[in-house]
């Protein structure tokens, strides 16, 4: 066999590395790939150091995990330690080798790690953008400064265990003092949110594992644990769960199961703000795909849809998906370095769809009658005096002049033309551009029914509604009662309204 002709084309190193930065992680984003490594490693403990220094702050993730000797170290900081065709380990989070380089160049131009095996020695190993730049070479660092070396002590209170350490955080942090208020406000600010990321992203190791993954974070006044957020509410009494469905591809078996989380007047104060997340309950609608345990996507309808892709509405707001996926199925999925962005292969997008379907519509039942799902008949549709209609292919409400109480008006005036008068115009006045306005601007405020209206007052439309399905309807008063009692906003009361009326 002819030897092939050939010259090595190897990378500019300073040019490769910067490159390396533009890879598009965010803050959060960036630490939860330094994280996946930690569990890779068996660690129980993460903590997350966060130092405000200005110009000089630092941050560092410490974990009791495995560690590595000087061999495994140096071969972890190469770029592309292992690609995405080689096959891992199941519980493996990694996919390209580039993760704890990437997601640390993008945020600081010194990484430095520091690692101890079980019974080894120490070894430390060191990018630093600045010497790359100027030498632009290949040049690992093997020794830490002095002042490098104290910030990554606490792996001393460990047996096994690795530090990362990030100095120079140029696109964090930047340029300016250690007393410059507002830029330590953005700087704890970015940790809120990493704080919430890492609690969404891993919540299942956090909440689920044996023993659970404990995280922390410490801003300097000692680390503080970070809780699991369940992006499903599994644990509410109120929250809908379809059966959970699978299906097996030739890479591996996708499972999903859908939720409908309770609407906002069966939740506490607390509860609403927590089932939200730190961008609300619209950003955090749809799939959420998890990769062995690991959340990659979280809240996003991916294309899906019937004549055009579904995008993020209020009423589809309490629609969320659990999709499950193992890390065999990484290319067909699309997996994107950062782990952050995944798209379904086309052979299940139906499937997917169809599923959607399902919880979208039940979410918007729920949204739409205030979270009586799976306790709704359809007498209760007597209930509702308003109906969407079209008009000349436009949308348009109109109040049912057969609601028992609109026909009870209608017999006890002297003149019918008057309620029907006040009636066109409430039909033709509805402030639709206000209530939309309103909704945009605080989607989680409106009351539900009666919230806060008096009891007596509840009871007193009660009555009257009963009275008239018996009187103006026709119904006899065990119907009248049935119908009541199937209204979300009066069946607590309808026994009560039924029995003061059986005894008149």
């Amino acid at each position: 066999m002819v030897e092939e002709e050939y010259v090595e084309a190897v990378p500019n190193a300073s040019a490769m590395i910067e490159s390396l930065r533009a890879v598009g992680y965010s803050p959060q984003t960036a630490i939860a790939d330094l994280v996946d490594n930690c569990i890779a490693a068996h660690a129980r403990h993460v903590n997350v150091v966060f130092w405000w220094d200005g110009t000089s702050s630092w941050v560092s993730v410490t974990d009791d995990g495995d560690g590595m000797n000087a061999d495994r170290l140096t071969e972890a900081m190469r770029p592309g330690t292992m690609g995405p065709l080689e096959t891992r380990r199941p519980e493996d989070l990694g996919r390209f080798g580039l993760g704890l380089k990437t997601a640390s160049f993008s945020q600081c131009r010194r990484l430095s790690v520091v690692s101890r095996p079980l019974g080894g020695a120490v070894s430390s190993r060191c990018w630093d953008l600045d010497y790359v730049r100027h030498t632009n070479k290949w040049r690992l660092l093997t020794q830490l400064s002095d002042e490098s070396t104290a910030k990554t002590r606490s792996l001393d209170r460990h047996a096994s265990g690795t530090v990362v350490l990030w100095e120079g955080l140029d696109r964090m942090v930047g340029e300016c003092r250690a007393d410059n208020q507002k830029a330590q406000d953005r700087f704890l600010e970015m940790v809120d949110l990493v704080e919430g990321h890492l609690s969404m992203v891993f919540h299942r190791y956090l909440s689920g594992a044996k023993p659970p993954l404990v995280i922390s974070i410490d801003c300097g006044s000692g680390p503080q644990t970070i809780d699991p957020w369940d992006p499903f509410m599994e644990s509410h009494p109120a929250t809908f769960c379809t059966p959970e469905d699978s299906t097996k591809l030739a890479d591996g078996t996708i499972s999903v199961r859908g939720f409908v989380l309770p609407h906002h007047s069966r939740l506490t104060a607390e509860e609403h703000h927590s089932g939200g997340g730190h961008e609300g309950w619209n950003a955090r609608q749809g799939f959420y795909i998890y990769r062995n345990n690991r959340l990659v996507v979280a809240g996003s309808w991916l294309g899906l849809g019937q004549d055009r892709p579904w995008t993020r509405e209020e009423h589809y707001k309490l629609a969320r998906l659990r999709v499950d996926i193992p890390n065999t199925m990484d290319l067909a999925w699309h997996l994107d370095v950062k782990k952050s962005d995944a798209r379904p292969p086309a052979e299940i997008r139906e499937w997917l769809k169809s599923l959607g379907l399902q919880v979208r519509s039940k979410a918007k039942n729920v949204f739409s009658h205030r979270g009586a799902i799976g306790h709704r008949t359809k007498a209760e549709d007597i209930s509702a005096i308003w109906r969407a209609v079209k008009i000349d292919g436009h949308p348009a409400y109109r109040i049912d002049r057969l609601h028992p109480l609109v026909v009870r008006a209608k017999s006890a005036l002297s003149s019918p033309d008057d309620l029907k008068a006040l009636l066109s115009i409430l039909e033709e006045t509805v402030p639709v551009q206000r209530i939309w306005i309103d909704m945009a601007e605080q989607p989680d405020m409106p009351a539900a029914p009666y919230e806060f209206s008096p009891d007596e007052e509840v009871a007193d439309v009660a009555r009257t509604l009963f009275r008239a399905m018996v009187e103006n309807q026709g119904l006899t008063r065990e119907q009248a009662h049935n119908r009541l009692r199937g209204m979300e906003i009066f069946g607590p009361i309808a026994d009560a309204v039924a029995s003061e009326a059986g005894e008149q």
